[in-house]
């Protein structure tokens, strides 16, 4: 029983061929997900209505004030809002850290396949290199 070494040698290339396609497709797939990440503010912003403090205002009698914008943070394990103030807009780009936390795994997941795809390269590489 003998080894064609030819076709043996098309059969790695191919192999080979097929691995550097699945790997630039990973890295289209990583460019996409970084773009998807790039100029995005994670935030997490409340809206409240308040009441004034004032005895005879309108709000005591449950017709509150707003509703106005708050900024939501979590620091050292408490919740601390800050007002933002009454003609505040949202910011181009702004997210809620939720969707914000999904896109990073999305892109984490991407490079981690990307990386496995080289380890194999770099694998076969080897392998060949012992031909």
């Amino acid at each position: 029983m003998s080894i064609d070494l030819g076709q043996e040698r098309a059969r790695a290339v191919r192999a080979l061929e097929g691995l550097l396609g699945r790997i630039q497709e990973a890295e289209r797939d990583l460019e996409q997900a970084q773009a998807r990440l790039e100029g995005l503010i994670p935030m997490r912003v409340v809206w409240k209505k308040k009441t004034c403090g004032k005895d005879k205002c309108r709000c005591t009698r449950g017709a509150l004030h707003g509703p106005y914008p708050y900024l939501v943070e979590h620091r050292e394990g408490k919740k601390q809002e800050h007002y933002l103030g009454k003609g505040w807009s949202p910011p181009e780009g702004m997210i809620a850290p939720e969707r914000f936390r999904v896109l990073m795994g999305e892109f984490r997941e991407r490079r981690a396949q990307l990386d496995r795809l080289l380890d194999r390269l770099d694998q076969a590489i080897e392998v060949m290199r012992g031909w």
